[in-house]
């Protein structure tokens, strides 16, 4: 698997990542008996307000996550999608990538139980880097440093997280 963060884009001139979104999204609803309630098209490639890796994030919204059985895996699987088994919690995420040997993601799924507080961080998130500039230009200049470093996508991505849950903790105290 890639183990390197991607190179940033800045721009989606062609609009390839919405276009690319729409796509998912209708197979994502179309699955047989899916227990997809909700999708949203998430992170730097829905807004580009920051340097972003070339990878179209989407928030999943499930009823419950213990929906997502075997078999909904095993379609998305026909859809080019496969579970990272990485020790998330109270979430699954599933990647596709660009092709079985680089194995560079291309798309991912988060999938989370519809109305959690995880769910609802996700989405409060991605309001405030599409809305707040000054947010955004703070993101982009921590995911620049974290570039700079030699992490492995797995940390890269812990280091986000953590960027996130404290600057979120930090607009709820401000807003309280």
């Amino acid at each position: 698997m890639y183990s390197q963060i991607q190179p940033f884009i800045t721009e989606d001139g062609d609009n390839v990542y919405f276009q690319k979104y729409k796509h998912l999204q209708n197979v994502l609803f179309n699955l047989l008996d899916t227990p997809i309630k909700s999708a949203h098209h998430i992170g730097g490639t829905a807004h580009f307000n920051y340097p972003t890796e070339p990878i179209l994030d989407i928030l999943v919204g499930v009823d419950n996550l213990h929906d997502i059985t075997s078999l909904d895996e095993k379609r998305l699987n026909y859809e080019g999608f496969y579970r990272l088994h990485h020790p998330y919690t109270k979430k699954v995420v599933m990647a596709k990538f660009n092709n079985l040997i680089d194995l560079k993601q291309v798309a991912r799924l988060h999938i989370i139980q519809k109305d959690s507080s995880l769910y609802n961080d996700y989405l409060h998130t991605h309001q405030v880097l599409t809305q707040n500039q000054d947010v955004a230009a703070a993101f982009a200049l921590y995911k620049n440093d974290l570039s700079d470093t030699n992490l492995t996508i797995r940390e890269y991505e812990n280091q986000k997280q953590q960027w996130f849950s404290s600057t979120i903790h930090k607009l709820h105290q401000s807003n309280s």
